[in-house]
Formats: structure tokens, sequence, C-alpha cells
């Protein structure tokens, strides 16, 4: 039996309840009770591992619900030269530099080291208090269980659980849309690209086709859809939700979604990281994005209404086909917490918005504790461990090889190994192709792209792997670098450099 207590200042997340001092009880990667105070917790538990997080915050883990995990190692991009915005998806990809800035180097890095791949970004979503993240490329075999939560891999053990959640980068057409919409009928969730562009851009007609194939239904995911307005979002009589990206929408097309629309047609408004090239770091850096945009257009978000986004609303997309709850620390949902320091007398929502990586104390999956503070993870009973250092901070990071469960994987070979690619990445690639099965007679995990080339549908190499150039390994946090870079580059007219405040204060 697994178990484990945290005790601190509890954010459930749950219908009119604020913050307050309590306990989460965890049993067996489920919250067995929130209890407030000294009260008493479910019986059972004499011998469970209690971590005390004192005035440190206890909410749920955090949910990105737009992502492109395989790109996360790279930096900012940019055209050179170029002065105005792109107009809409199919735009950028065109570019002289995009394959060899982005899909070779991704390209490499997902051939010849897929599993120091997938651990380098899912570490990345877990320094910044992610549990659950959309967009891990797609795979050979399942993964579900291994480090964060994938929203479209998790099957729970249960059969046919693989159709809990569809997603697509790229469009689709009619007879496939028509299919989707079967399926959200018959309970399952579609997260979808869908008119990401400049406002009133063609792109609009992505959304209008969805709705002319039966798409528009509560299960339905819209991913940016900031090239449509209040009329397109008013017509979504039966609405889901909307994935909100405000710092790619800004540093590819200059404008972002309008959010306020779609709240007053009562669309569920998620947000998403979306990927390095045109994002932030994690779903905590993108709240600070989002408060940035709605304190510059007026639009009156509070913080609340932020960590909801990143917490209850997707929780609550996602708990209409999944078997459990998500998002909300209530009894029965999935075990999955995140702890962030705050201090005493600080409004917890504006702490969650206000916290960087640093604040993050400690980050427990499916129950048991995954990254934190040394003397947080130690007093979880966290093992097996191996050393990292986040934000020039020591913390302690329990990661095993997807291949071998149970078996402790050291952080600083992970490191070494996207290295090796990065110094030979013609070699490795060659290599990588005469793999044969690994330990336990697992097939070799092979990992697919899912943005396009800038020449196809599907992700590619170069003819010459001389030409494939992999750049460092961008870090883990928002660092000057990447400030600096912000600073520079985009199309969001400077706005995107208040972000300063947080990371630069």
């Amino acid at each position: 039996m697994n178990q484990l207590v945290v005790r601190g200042r509890v954010l459930p997340m749950a219908a009119g309840q604020g913050a307050f001092p309590g306990a989460v009880w965890l049993e067996d990667g489920l919250v067995a009770a929130v209890t407030r105070g000294a009260d008493p917790g479910p019986p059972g538990f004499t011998t469970a591992p209690v971590v005390d997080v004192g005035d440190s915050l206890v909410l749920p883990g955090l949910i990105d619900l737009h992502n492109h995990l395989a790109y996360d190692t790279l930096p900012l991009w940019t055209v050179p030269g170029r002065t105005t915005p792109f107009a809409h998806h199919d735009s950028w990809p065109r570019a002289a530099n995009y394959a060899p800035e982005i899909t070779w180097p991704a390209s490499a890095l997902v051939t010849a080291c897929p599993e120091e791949l997938l651990a380098r970004v899912e570490v990345g979503a877990l320094v910044g208090g992610t549990t659950t993240v959309q967009g891990s490329p797609p795979k050979n075999r399942p993964l579900d269980g291994w480090l964060v939560r994938n929203a479209e891999d998790e099957t729970f053990g249960i059969p046919g659980g693989a159709s809990f959640v569809f997603a697509s980068v790229l469009q689709l057409d009619a007879q496939t849309l028509a299919s989707r919409a079967t399926a959200m009928a018959q309970g399952s969730t579609f997260v979808y690209h869908c008119a990401e562009g400049a406002p009133g851009s063609l792109v609009r007609r992505e959304f209008t086709d969805a709705k002319a194939a039966g798409c528009l239904r509560p299960g339905f995911v819209a991913v940016h859809a900031n090239a449509i307005g209040a009329a397109d979002f008013a017509g979504w009589a039966d609405p889901g939700a909307i994935v909100w990206s405000p710092f790619s929408n800004l540093w590819l097309y200059g404008e972002t979604t309008d959010v306020p629309a779609a709240r007053a047609a009562g669309i569920g408004i998620c947000l998403g990281a979306d990927w390095a090239p045109s994002g932030t770091r994690h779903v905590l850096g993108e709240l600070k994005v989002a408060r940035v945009v709605s304190d510059d257009r007026g639009w009156g978000l509070t913080d609340e209404d932020l960590v909801a986004m990143v917490t209850s609303t997707p929780g609550d997309v996602l708990a209409r086909s999944w078997p459990r709850a998500v998002g909300r620390l209530v009894e029965g949902a999935l075990g999955d917490v995140l702890v962030l320091r705050a201090d005493p007398g600080t409004d917890p929502f504006t702490a969650v918005v206000d916290a960087t990586e640093r604040d993050v104390e400690l980050v427990v999956i499916d129950g048991r504790p995954r990254y934190g503070l040394a003397d947080r993870m130690r007093a979880a009973d966290a093992d097996p461990v191996t050393p990292i250092e986040v934000a020039g901070q020591d913390r302690l990071l329990c990661l095993v090889r997807p291949d071998e469960p149970g078996t402790g994987w050291e952080w600083a070979d992970v490191l070494a190994r996207l290295e090796a690619v990065r110094a030979d990445p013609a070699g490795e690639i060659a290599a990588a192709d005469q793999a044969s099965a690994g330990p336990g007679g697992f097939p070799p995990l092979r990992l697919r792209l899912d943005m396009p080339t800038g020449e196809g549908p599907t992700a590619g190499l170069p003819e010459d792997l001389s030409h494939v150039v992999v750049p460092a390994i961008v870090p883990l946090v928002h660092d000057d670098a990447w400030l600096d870079a912000v600073a520079a580059g985009g199309f969001h007219g400077g706005l995107l450099t208040r972000l300063d405040h947080w990371y630069r204060p």
C-alpha cells in the first residue's frame, strides 16, 4: 500500500473553498481525504510518511493542456530580418531557417536518444509544478505512469483506455472530424489545433469545419482559436474548452485569443505553454503571461481565474473522459499534488501566479514524490533519487529508466547522453537506426515529432546528416538569456518584457 500525508495550507480548487490549514491524505495514487486543521484523517495511516510544509501552499498539480514536448530543449525561434507578424500556422513553417533550427535538431534527439529526451522535457514540466501535460510525442508503445501524466496516453490500466483522449495537431478532413464527433458523443475528449493565426485569417475555417462536422460538443478542446471572434464562440451552443497560449500567440502573430468573448459564451479557458520555440518553459511561466495580457487589455481576470486555468478547469475537461477527477483535491481524485512556497499573509491565488521555479517545494504524482527540495523528498520517503540543480538550488528527483521500473537513473547521465548526441548527431542517428531490443525484451522506443517539417506533414531529417546542428539544451528555468531573447524578438511589441517583474526583480 502506497501512502503519503502532506500538511500545509491547502488550496483544494474545489467549489467555494479557499485556502485553509489542513492535510491531504494520499493512498494508492488517489486522494483518500482532505482534512482541516488538526482533524484526524482516515484510518490506517499510522505508519504513512508525513510531509509538513508549514505555511506553504498545497494544491493540485498543474495541468498543461497544450504542449509539443519533443521540442522543449530548443531556444526561442525567430526569422532574422522579419518585421511583420505571421498570418497563421501554415506561414512560419515555410521560413528558410525553420527546418534547420527546429525540425532537424528535434528529429536528431527523438531518433538518437528518445528516453533521455523524454526525461529532459518531462523534468522540465516537473520543475514548473506540472503533473499532467498534453502533447507528448507519439510513440510506438505506451509509457503512461512513468513520470508526468501524458493526457492522451493515460490508460489507467483499462482496456480501451487509449480512446479516452484524442489529439491532433494537423488539420483533419471532414470524415475524420465526424469520427471524432462520434467518439465525443461516446465520452471521449478531442484536443484539436484549431484556427491558430491572426484574427480573421483563413484558418478560421478550421473552426467552421469542426462545427459542420458536429464537433462543437462539451468534449471538444480547441487549441489556440485565436483566429475566431465573438460570434464564432457564441455559436458553440454546448460549449467545451479552449487552450490559451498567450506567449506563443503574441510571439508569432502579435495578437492572442479573445478570452473575454470565449468566457462570455461559457467556454472553459485552459492554459498551455505550447513549445519552447515560441513559448514559456511551463505553465507556471504561462500564468504570468496571462496576468500581463489581462492587465494590459483590461480584461479583469483575477488570480483565482488564472489558477483555475491550470488546475480545476483543465481537470474538469479531462474528467469528462478519465475515470477519476483531476485538478481538484477532493476525495477520490488522482493523487497529484504541488507544494509552493508562500508567505503566510499572501493571497494564495496571487502566490501561485507569482511563484517561480525556486518556489516549487514538492511535486507528487500518483501519490508518489517525484521532485522537490531535499528535506521534502526525504520526509516523503522518495526512492530512488538523483540530485538535480534548479535555479541555483539543490533538489532531488525521483527518476527511473522507463524500460527498467524501479531502477534509478542519474540526472547527470541523462544530460551526458544528450550532449553526446549534440556532439555527433549524424553518428548517433545512424547508431540508433541499428538498435535492437532493450532490457527485458522491450522494443526500442521510437518517437515521432508532431509538428510539420516545413516541407511536409511529418517530421524528418535532411539527406546529408552533416547539416544537422543541435543547439545547446536550454536551461530548465526562465533565465537571463531567455529573458534577453524575449526582449530581442517576437511580435509582442515589448509586452512580454514585463516578465522581468517575476524573473529579474
